[in-house]
């Protein structure tokens, strides 16, 4: 190839690349669920002396991602185009239900994956959804979650139940959705542990 054709490309590339648009708009604002206020559970009556492990499943379809939801006209859902969760919605959740139980002092210790530490119960969170809704004035935020209690030696499950949570959001946007959506976790755990607890008796 002649050198002043070579050179002549070269140039033009450079000048293409300097021309294409540049992506100036700021980084979306991400949310941490539980960023709020501290929930503070009852304590237990006795510690039970038993160690307790707590993991979560992977998000339900539509809510596995940093994406945060709504919906206007359900079962459609939508995503805030500039605004996420700092992590996927379960993964935030499950540092919360391991400080909620430690803060009742029912258990000897409170562990989570991946623990070596053998445990005498289980529980399980799945996570259903946490969105928020537009159907009405103000919109609401949506927290459903299944639990399920096990007892590690005799692999029984103690009991299982779904837990759902509506708050309504302070804004009509996604920062109201998160106020909303940390509202709803408090009265989740809330609900939760004590519907743990329960098995202890």
């Amino acid at each position: 190839m002649n050198p002043w054709k070579a050179l002549w490309l070269f140039v033009l590339t450079i000048l293409v690349g300097c021309t294409l648009p540049q992506d100036n708009s700021p980084p979306p604002q991400a949310y941490l669920l539980g960023g709020g206020e501290i929930f503070t559970p009852t304590p237990a009556r006795r510690s039970s002396n038993k160690i307790l492990l707590v993991t979560v499943s992977r998000d339900a379809p539509g809510f596995d991602s940093q994406r945060m939801a709504y919906t206007r006209e359900p079962p459609k859902l939508d995503y805030y185009n500039d605004s996420i969760w700092s992590d996927a919605p379960a993964k935030m959740l499950l540092p919360l239900l391991v400080r909620a139980f430690e803060a009742t002092s029912a258990f000897k210790a409170v562990v989570s994956p991946p623990s070596p530490v053998l445990a005498d119960l289980r529980v399980d969170m799945d996570l259903i959804a946490l969105q928020q809704e537009f159907m009405m004035l103000p919109s609401r935020v949506r927290l459903t979650v299944r639990i399920k209690v096990m007892d590690m030696k005799s692999g029984h499950v103690l009991g299982t139940q779904i837990f759902e949570v509506v708050e309504p959001a302070p804004s009509e946007n996604a920062h109201g959705g998160a106020q909303a959506a940390d509202a709803a976790t408090r009265k989740l755990l809330g609900e939760v542990t004590a519907f743990v607890l329960s098995y202890l008796e």
